[in-house]
């Protein structure tokens, strides 16, 4: 019977919470050396927690007292919750074991660690039935579990209090010992983790490397060579350091990576391996660099419909068990797929997926560069100088329609829930009846086309739009062809200087309109557009620490290619142009 009581409750320690919250009561000024090293969730009886929590706002107003303590606590009518008066004396009167005693400091330090210890526990304990749940749901898979139960320890290890405490005579004593020591092994560390070259002259001036923790997006059109790019910049980083890689691959094979390492090895065409037609010499170097390569710490991984949480899973695997990853390539990011998402709309299937990478990055501690298609938007304008905006689909409005941009009207995209307003001058006065009635002072480009259009009825508002322009639908940007009736959107009701209601409006109706002449337009980033007071879509590329668009250069040779690296996003310093030269038969880009 005792074992089985024992098993009903879990890890706890509440007379150690008692006497620590008495002593508080009792001494108020040991409190603010308590703070650091405890924290409210960590106590077992939820009136322990209210009570500590009190103190902790009375802490911030001034002294500890008794009276504020039950003032604060009948005020928010938790005082009869926890016991009332006779609950503050019992904890007073524990509280008093330890007063008379010189090692208070010390039997304080034992009581938080006690504490915290049976809390830690207990999350433990919650976490463990978590997971064995999730174990038992036979459709729930197995990385995807490991990524839970690392995001469960991962969370743990930020809510163990650093107990150990050090004086900089300590710490700078021991390193002192440790660098004379180790000397010749820190210099190598140093200079084999300070920086990771791309290996082009340009592109490592402008970004300083590949830093980490770093998202970096290769972008650009079909056939232009982006993976070819991104494999140069693998062979360089292997070829003249150390380092490890992985590389998913969700487009090409590994033997076809494989013959593309060689090739740019070897400066051979690719040509030359399948159809066996290397001389002797070309022979001895195909199995010199075979040798080399099979030294380097390469990972291929090119299983077919990889997921997300896959990559997560592996990578951190992958990285726990050799050590030595200090970069991930992936190929490319539209075919990456998503399990188990809420919302099938692609585009926020693709910002998750970007999100989590990013996160990834963070996580590990090293740059990820993912590769990505641009949309078609850069074939159709006059002006083929790629834009971040290529990333992204687009859509587009009646040129009849009316954009009420005006002083006030602007909302910031970031603090939709939290109805603040980004006050933005001079935006865009007026769009209305194909006359453009004033322009900002800011770089907006537009152009008018023609496409078929759709009303949406929306109470008293009726909205034209294309078929793949993006409404907000209270938790998802969603594209026009993709909503129903009965549907609903986010509509500003009215605004007034420091205050923007939003409400929900039901979808009447969704009608086939005409072919019209639309227009297409780009606001400056961190803004939401409000056409007819409907918040519209505007997406930014948030996520990525650096974004490099491949674009075909103008003046071209007979068996080369200039290839423009437009660095579009740079957080690590500024943008602009790299050129390089690029041989497709041959895989290999080159400094001009």
């Amino acid at each position: 019977m005792k074992n089985i009581n024992l098993d009903l409750f879990p890890s706890q320690n509440y007379i150690a919470e008692e006497i620590l919250l008495g002593t508080i009561l009792i001494n108020p000024t040991i409190f603010p050396q308590i703070i650091p090293y405890l924290k409210s969730e960590s106590f077992f009886l939820e009136s322990h927690e209210l009570i500590y929590k009190s103190l902790i706002i009375i802490s911030k107003n001034g002294n500890i007292d008794i009276l504020q303590l039950l003032h604060i606590l009948n005020k928010a009518k938790k005082l009869d919750y926890i016991g009332g008066v006779y609950k503050i004396m019992e904890l007073m009167r524990q509280g008093h074991l330890f007063m008379s005693s010189v090692n208070m400091s010390v039997y304080i330090q034992q009581l938080i660690i006690l504490i915290n210890n049976s809390y830690i526990k207990r999350l433990m304990i919650q976490y463990g039935y978590n997971i064995v749940r999730l174990a038992s749901v036979e459709s729930f898979k197995s990385h995807h579990l490991y990524n839970t139960a690392s995001d469960y320890l991962e969370s743990t290890v930020h809510k163990i209090p650093k107990e150990n405490l050090f004086t900089f005579r300590d710490i700078l004593g021991d390193l002192l010992i440790q660098f004379e020591s180790h000397n010749v092994d820190l210099e190598e560390d140093f200079i084999s983790n300070s920086e990771i070259l791309s290996g082009f002259r340009q592109i490592d001036d402008l970004i300083k490397g590949l830093q980490n923790g770093d998202l970096i997006v290769i972008a650009g059109r079909p056939s232009i060579g982006k993976t070819s790019f991104v494999i140069n910049i693998a062979y360089n980083i292997v070829n003249t350091t150390k380092l490890g890689l992985c590389f998913f691959s969700l487009e090409m094979s590994k033997i076809q990576i494989v013959y593309k390492f060689i090739a740019i090895a070897s400066k051979t065409s690719l040509q030359s391996f399948s159809l066996n037609q290397l001389t002797l010499d070309q022979q001895s170097n195909f199995k010199s660099i075979c040798n080399a390569l099979m030294n380097s710490n390469i990972y291929i991984n090119d299983s077919p419909n990889m997921s997300i949480d896959y990559i997560e899973y592996t990578s951190k695997l992958l990285f726990k068990e050799t050590n030595n990853i200090q970069l991930i390539i992936i190929d490319y990011l539209q075919l990456i797929q998503v399990e188990s998402f809420i919302n099938n709309v692609r585009a926020q299937e693709l910002a998750y997926i970007t999100r989590k990478l990013k996160l990834l990055a963070q996580y590990l501690y090293i740059p990820i560069i993912v590769l990505s298609q641009l949309n078609r938007s850069i074939e159709t304008r006059l002006n083929k100088n790629p834009l971040l905006s290529d990333l992204r689909e687009s859509g587009c409005l009646m040129s009849y329609l009316l954009l009420n941009i005006d002083l006030y009207n602007s909302l910031h995209s970031q603090n939709l829930y939290k109805y603040k307003i980004l006050i933005q001058y001079d935006l865009i006065r007026l769009f209305y009846h194909n006359c453009l009635l004033q322009l900002s002072l800011y770089s907006v480009n537009w152009k008018f086309i023609l496409q078929y259009s759709f009303n949406i009825c929306i109470h008293n508002y009726i909205l034209s739009l294309t078929h793949n322009h993006k409404l907000y639908n209270k938790l998802y940007w969603t594209k026009n062809n993709q909503f129903s009736e009965e549907d609903y959107l986010i509509i500003n009701s009215f605004l007034f200087y420091s205050n923007i209601y939003l409400e929900y409006k039901w979808i009447n109706c969704i009608k086939w309109s005409t072919y019209v002449q639309v227009f297409d337009i780009k606001e400056p980033n961190y803004m939401s557009l409000l056409c007819n007071y409907i918040i519209l879509h505007n997406s930014i590329e948030q996520d990525a620490d650096i974004v490099m668009i491949l674009s075909q250069s103008s003046d071209q040779l007979h068996f080369f290619k200039k290839i423009d690296i437009n660095l579009c996003k740079n957080r690590n310093g500024p943008t602009g142009v790299c050129k390089l030269l690029f041989t497709p038969e041959k895989n290999l880009f080159s400094n001009l």
